[in-house]
Order: C-alpha cells, then sequence, then structure tokens
C-alpha cells in the first residue's frame, strides 16, 4: 500500500529569486499575554521568532537573528550604530543614544520579541529616516535582514509581495487572461481555456480600451490587473476590440482563476508538455492535457517529453502528485528536518496515465526544487530517461507563514532526497544523456550514450555519496554535465530521436537504472 502520511497544505515558492518549496504550516499558538500586544510589533516578533525556533531547519540563535535584523537597518539609516555586550545592547544614532537595554537570557521567542519590539520603538524618534517610514516598511527591513542570514531560501515578502505570490501559487478572482502591450493600450494576449474570458467570449489580439468605463490608456500593467480582479461573482465591463472606433462591451463574470502552467504540443508522432512551474492547478490541467495527447496520438504515439526546462518549482504537494502521475510504485519523495512534522514520505499509487509508454524529461540549470523532485522520481524509477544539464540543486522545503501584517515569512523546514537517497541539496539532478558539453546533434550525443554515458555509473555514486562532506566531490558532480546556453530545440530533437528509436531508449534507461543500482 503506498503510504501517504499526515496530510500537509505543501506550496513553494515559485521562483530561485522568489522560491523554493514549502509548506503552510499550522497557526502559530498567540503568546500568553492575552489578545492586546505591550508594544507595537510585539505580536508580529513572537509569532516570527516562534515559527523560527519550532521549524527552521536547524536549532536558531534569536539574539543573533535580532542583531542581524537591527544592523539590516544601517542600509536605511547609515548613522546607525550597535553595542553589543553579552547581556545588554547600546544603539546610536550619531550622537543620540537609546541608552543601555538588557537582553533577555536564553533563547525564548516571546522575550525576544518584546525586546525587538521595544528597540524598534525607541529607535524610530532618534532617526528621521527610521521615524518616517511607516511601521510595515520598518518591519520589512528589519526581517529582510534578519532572514538573510539563515540560508539563502528563506527569507521575507511584505503584504504586497506576497497576495502577489499567492495569487500565483492559489489563484484569484479574475477574468482569466493575460495581457500584453500595442502602444499604450493593453491587449489580450492569451485566455485561459473554459474561463470567464472564454466564456463571455473575447478574442485573443482584441485591445482593452475601457475597464468598468475608465479608459486603459497609458495605465501600467499592474493596474490593469488590480482593475480586472475582483471578488469572485462579481462582474467587471470590459470595451474591447480590434481599433478604437470599432469596439464592443463585454461583461465578464469574475471566477477563481489559477495561472495556467501547463503547454501540450505533438510534434513528429511525439507527445511534448511543457510545465513552466507548479501551482495548485498543475497536476489537473496536466493530467488533462496528457490525455488530449494519448487521444490525438492513439497507439502510434511514439512517447512523450516532460519539459521542466526553466522551471523554478512551485507547490510541493504537486510535485509529488504529478509524479504519480506517470510512477505506478516505490518511493516519490522524502523529505527531512528537525521538525517532527518534516520527516515526511511519499509513495506512488499503481497507475500511470500514459500507460507506460516512453518519456523523457528534459532539465537544464534552471529546473530547480518542485521541478527536480519530477526528474528525480522518473528518473529513479526507471520510468523516464532525463536528458539535458545538471539541474539547479535546490533541495530543500520552506515553510510560508502569514504574519500578523500579512507579510510571509519562508523558512527552510527540510532537506529533500530522491528516492535512491542521495540529497537534492546542491547536487541537483543529472541527466543520463548530456547536451552541454558541446554536443550539437543527436548523433553525437547517442555515440556518448552507446559508449556508457558522460560518468561511468560507480563514478557517479561515488560522488553522490561524497559530495555532502567533500567539496571537491561535489564540484566533480557539477562539473559533470554543467549548463550552459544552447539551441533549445537541441534537447527536443534528442528526445525525438530517442523515442524513435527503442532499442537506443531501452539503452539509455538501462544506463539510468544502473545508475540508481550503485547509488
Amino acid at each position: 500500500m503506498p503510504k501517504r502520511l499526515a496530510p500537509l497544505a505543501l506550496a513553494v515558492a515559485l521562483a530561485l529569486g522568489g522560491g523554493g518549496m514549502a509548506w503552510t504550516p499550522p497557526a502559530v499558538a498567540q503568546e500568553g499575554r492575552g489578545a492586546l500586544e505591550r508594544l507595537p510589533g510585539e505580536r508580529l516578533f513572537t509569532v516570527a521568532y516562534t515559527q523560527i525556533a519550532d521549524v527552521y531547519l536547524d536549532p536558531p540563535d534569536l539574539r543573533r537573528l535580532m542583531v542581524d535584523g537591527l544592523r539590516g537597518l544601517a542600509e536605511v539609516e547609515p548613522g546607525l550604530s550597535l553595542g553589543l555586550g553579552k547581556d545588554k545592547l547600546v544603539a546610536k544614532v550619531g550622537n543620540l543614544s537609546l541608552g543601555e537595554m538588557a537582553l533577555p537570557d536564553g533563547n525564548d521567542p516571546q522575550d525576544w520579541a518584546q525586546a525587538t519590539a521595544k528597540v524598534l520603538e525607541k529607535l524610530r524618534p532618534l532617526s528621521p529616516k527610521l521615524g518616517g517610514m511607516g511601521r510595515d516598511e520598518l518591519y520589512s527591513h528589519f526581517f529582510t535582514a534578519m532572514v538573510s542570514d539563515l540560508d539563502p531560501y528563506s527569507r521575507y515578502t511584505d503584504a504586497r509581495q506576497a497576495g502577489a505570490e499567492r495569487s500565483q501559487r492559489e489563484g484569484y478572482g479574475g477574468v482569466g487572461i493575460s495581457i500584453r502591450y500595442a502602444g499604450n493600450i493593453p491587449e489580450i494576449a492569451a485566455i485561459q481555456p473554459d474561463g470567464p474570458a472564454e466564456k463571455a467570449g473575447l478574442v485573443i489580439g482584441e485591445r482593452i480600451y475601457a475597464i468598468d468605463g475608465t479608459s486603459t490608456a497609458g495605465l501600467e500593467q499592474d493596474a490593469v490587473g488590480n482593475r480586472l480582479r475582483g471578488m469572485e461573482g462579481t462582474s467587471v465591463l470590459l470595451t474591447v476590440g480590434p481599433v478604437a472606433n470599432h469596439t464592443r462591451k463585454v461583461s465578464v463574470r469574475r471566477a477563481h482563476v489559477v495561472p495556467t502552467t501547463v503547454e501540450a504540443r505533438i510534434t513528429d508522432g511525439v507527445g511534448v508538455l511543457r510545465v513552466d512551474r507548479f501551482n495548485a492547478a498543475t497536476e489537473t490541467t496536466l493530467r488533462a492535457a496528457a490525455a488530449r495527447l494519448a487521444q490525438q496520438l492513439g497507439p502510434s504515439a511514439k512517447g512523450y517529453v516532460l519539459d521542466l526546462r526553466g522551471n523554478p518549482g512551485g507547490k510541493l504537494d504537486q510535485a509529488v502528485a504529478v509524479a504519480d502521475l506517470f510512477v505506478r510504485e516505490g518511493r516519490i519523495i522524502t523529505t527531512r528536518g528537525r521538525n517532527p512534522a518534516s520527516l515526511q514520505q511519499w509513495d506512488a499509487k499503481p497507475d500511470d496515465i500514459l500507460d507506460g509508454k516512453p518519456m523523457v524529461v528534459l532539465v537544464d540549470g534552471r529546473s530547480a526544487s518542485a521541478a527536480e523532485i519530477v526528474a528525480a522520481s522518473l528518473q529513479d524509477s526507471g520510468r523516464a530517461v532525463l536528458v539535458g544539464a545538471s539541474s539547479y540543486g535546490k533541495g530543500s522545503v520552506q515553510t510560508v507563514t502569514t504574519l500578523p501584517n500579512q507579510g510571509e515569512l519562508f523558512l527552510t523546514w527540510a532537506r529533500i532526497y530522491a528516492p535512491s537517497g542521495y540529497t537534492l541539496h546542491r547536487q541537483g539532478v543529472q541527466p543520463t544523456i548530456c547536451t552541454s558539453n558541446d554536443v550539437a546533434t543527436p548523433e553525437q550525443a547517442f555515440q556518448v550514450l552507446k559508449a556508457g554515458g558522460t560518468v561511468p555509473p560507480s563514478t557517479l555514486a561515488l560522488w553522490r555519496m561524497r559530495a555532502p562532506e567533500d567539496e571537491a566531490a561535489l564540484t566533480e558532480l557539477r562539473g559533470a554535465c554543467p549548463y550552459k546556453e544552447h539551441a533549445p530545440e537541441l534537447d527536443v530533437d534528442i528526445a525525438k530521436a530517442l523515442l524513435g528509436d527503442p532499442n537506443l531508449y531501452a539503452r539509455a534507461l538501462a544506463l539510468s537504472g544502473t545508475r540508481m543500482a550503485q547509488r
């Protein structure tokens, strides 16, 4: 029986610069001082510090985190200086001092939250720059500096950015279009299938001249998007047309819209499925797209390509669900961290929506996080051959906590392990067929394959084993198939040629299996 541990609301940050894989944890217990906070920001910092203490991958030093946050304010107020003793803090802005402040003993989140709120409130009157900004802006500077010292993937987003990222992950009330600009007028660039805009009869290429009677001329893209979005079930009136003197008015009823992340096409008898990130609808959309391709291709399909190049990640639960679409049995992924709830493993259910048809997965140096989970699972299970370059190596999961100010705190809480046991952290996934080592044609790639691959399986297994503690081994591993730009169609051409040669495909699949067996 497949093992499904405690169901979690798992999400992932959406980009290398804004993302990572993340779990949305249960609400943090509030402080025992009662509903009313003693100082502005005290409850905010209590929630943040408590979450860090509970879930961060390594035991945190809250004293250091507070000091890191305060030092970050020096970017706003260059006159800020800190004097730090074992149990006291002296802060000055120019010649003005807030005096000595006693620091808490121990590592209690509530104590450090109170100390942080007190320091910030005392600093604001000493600095026109700090005092002149709103508290949320001040807190944003503090949190950004504080978490930057944890690891590259822990981060803070203010309420505005957090709302935008949640919309990409979970969806929003909207009409289901994307826009581009024709001069200073927004134009419909894409329409979500079966979404509100399609149902209302909008057409790609139509220009949007007004929204609810307000001209769109000169409006920036964010402003247009904000006017198109709204509560689900409400309507928005659009004035659209090919030119300004030939328009029509269309009422569109807003609905819950999750951005489309999947594209599907057929080329030379091969179904190509591209996933550009993982959000709440990716598995459902990919399942439907694969079914359409299978129906169009019929039994003569040579196979399928899952293109994860450039995919920065997304929701963890969606990565597991996507891998499970194609893998019939065995482990999909394991996560391990300090918090007991981070010890998770997911196993496949006994089905395969492509019924075992040959499959190639494309990866490159920008494939990260959730994309690496899918690639590693399909490779280690023997379900697919990986083609491309070494993936990014972002093998960690981040919790996403919504703070009382509606900002979000992303904290690394677990490492990700492939079915064969190696950590994706820093190592990434290695393709069976490397296309970034001066390979210019499928024939050249297949010559390397027939010679045993870029790296002997025994050598790769040794590097994998040593890489977590040995920088030299990690360098060798990452250098075996380093990512570099090349013609994007080369990977697809190699995949198609491989799927068109059953014997060669079987050889590549066997080499993938040999690599797993020796790990």
